[in-house]
């Protein structure tokens, strides 16, 4: 998880012009594809990561990936009061 103003994530999403890194939090795929989080993002996340690869390939076949979008902004609209149940402190950072 990087800041969207980190040096590498500004390397990572060189292709995604600038006004468009703001609207929405982005996936950097192995082979360097940015996907974002508001369009397809959230199943292309769960298929990542080995222990919900199965719920993203359900997701997928079931074509239920603008519902898991259509979340995504829900939550995203109510981050204030979501963000008092974060801790404060930096992300985990983890990058090859």
């Amino acid at each position: 998880m990087l800041p969207l103003a980190d040096e590498e994530a500004y390397d990572l999403l060189g292709e995604v012009p600038e006004e468009e890194r703001d609207e929405c939090w982005w996936l950097v795929l192995n082979d360097g594809t940015p996907v974002p989080g508001d369009r397809g993002g959230g199943v292309a996340l769960l298929a990542e990561v080995r222990l919900t690869r199965p719920l993203s390939r359900f997701l997928r076949a079931l074509r239920l990936s603008r519902l898991v979008d259509a979340s995504d902004r829900l939550v995203s609209r109510h981050r204030g009061r979501l963000g008092r149940l974060v801790p404060d402190g930096p992300a985990p950072r983890r990058y090859p």
